[in-house]
Parts: C-alpha cells; sequence; structure tokens
C-alpha cells in the first residue's frame, strides 16, 4: 500500500467577475499563498493571447507592465504547481478566464488544502462579480420570456389595430434580435478584465449594457400596462 498514492481536486466555474489590476494583483497573491518562493518563480505562470501570440510571465507585477497590453482583456490564465519529498507534484491551481466562462480546479494530495485553496479563491471572486452577471444566468430564461411575449404582442396589436403598440413591437423584436443572433458574451462577457486604471463606472460597455436593461423595463412595463392604458 506504500505505493498507493491519492489525490483530491476540486473544479467549479465562478459567477461573471470585473477586475481591475489591484484585484488582479489580490488574486495572484491568493493563489500563490502556500507555495514556496522557489516553486512561485519556477511554475507559476499568468498568460493571455493577444492576436496570434502567447504571452506568459512568472511574475504578476511584470505582466501588468508590458507596453503591448491592452487597456482590458477577456482571458486570461492562471496556472501554480507545487512538490514535495514523495512526489514530484503535490498539488496544482488552475483559473482560467475567459468570454463565456471562469473556470477553477484544485487538485493536491491534501484534501485540506485542496478545500481551502479552492474556497478562498472562490470567494475573492464571488466579491468581485460582474453588476451584469444576472442577466448572464438568466440569459436562456430572458430569450424564451422575450420571444414569448413578442410572439403575443404582435397578435394582440393585430387584432386591436393599434398603430401605437407598433412602438413598443420594434423596440422588443430589436432587443430579441440582439439576445437571439449576436453573441452577447461581446456586451457582458463572463470575465472583464482592466489591466490598466481603475474600474470606470461609465464605460461603453456598461452604457450600453444600461441602455439593454432600460429598453427592456421599458418594453415589459408598455406590454403589462399598455392594455389598461392604450
Amino acid at each position: 500500500m506504500q505505493n498507493v498514492e491519492k489525490r483530491y481536486e476540486r473544479s467549479g466555474k465562478a459567477r461573471p467577475c470585473f477586475l481591475d489590476q489591484k484585484d488582479l494583483v489580490n488574486l495572484a497573491h491568493i493563489i500563490q499563498e502556500t507555495f514556496s518562493k522557489p516553486e512561485i518563480e519556477r511554475y507559476f505562470r499568468v498568460s493571455t493571447t493577444l492576436g496570434n501570440t502567447r504571452v506568459f510571465s512568472n511574475s504578476m507585477d511584470d505582466f501588468l507592465v508590458q507596453k503591448d497590453l491592452p487597456e482590458k482583456i477577456t482571458e486570461l490564465s492562471f496556472w501554480i504547481e507545487g512538490w514535495d519529498q514523495r512526489t514530484r507534484f503535490d498539488k496544482n491551481v488552475l483559473l482560467d478566464f475567459s468570454r463565456y466562462s471562469i473556470q477553477l480546479h484544485v487538485e493536491g494530495t491534501d484534501p485540506v488544502w485542496v478545500y481551502d485553496k479552492y474556497n478562498n479563491i472562490m470567494k475573492f471572486l464571488k466579491d468581485k462579480r460582474a453588476c451584469y452577471w444576472p442577466i448572464i444566468m438568466l440569459e436562456k430564461y430572458i430569450i424564451f420570456c422575450m420571444t414569448i411575449m413578442l410572439i403575443a404582442s404582435l397578435i394582440l396589436s393585430y387584432r386591436l389595430r393599434k398603430a401605437s403598440s407598433y412602438v413598443s413591437d420594434i423596440a422588443l423584436l430589436g432587443v430579441w434580435s440582439l439576445l437571439i443572433f449576436s453573441d452577447t458574451r461581446k456586451i457582458w462577457p463572463y470575465s472583464f478584465l482592466k489591466l490598466k486604471g481603475t474600474k470606470a463606472a461609465l464605460d461603453k460597455e456598461n452604457i450600453f449594457m444600461v441602455a439593454i436593461i432600460m429598453i427592456l423595463i421599458l418594453v415589459l412595463l408598455d406590454f403589462i400596462l399598455g392594455p389598461f392604458f392604450g
């Protein structure tokens, strides 16, 4: 039984996150906690892809000061491994940010370490959730409801022959088309990582997102209250 080894692992998805430069530095520190300095210097990697080029570094600070990095990205990966005297690698962490998901994988020979590391990273990401995360989580339901409302509204407008309701129908059709036919992750990506400066409340993505929400609210109010005040 001395040749038998057990490894424990935890994997999961984080909710959409919005992190700035300071957040990324703090996240790197959380990932590196309990790893020795030689392990960090040799096996820690933070990387992203710029066009056809893979950019990586074993230092978060050095990575962020690169001149060719854009102001914001949606894809970033953290990876680190450690070892002990019994095995070559006894623990590793992989955190992958992308436009479509945020994946965390923690593995090790110590179940307590795996549990603590996984929960510490997830807790940090939970505190950095993007303000638009409910839209992503409920997007399928929003599309379904919008589709039903569009069909019902068009039928009702046709039967009542109300020209005023056509405006809301057009707005509803526009939002529905946006959700159905476009890549909404370009509007509200799963990971929004700001590499330069700090978080801005008036980024164009935030303005567009607020505009879409306002259209949804106005269309819903018109659809629900319109028949009573029309």
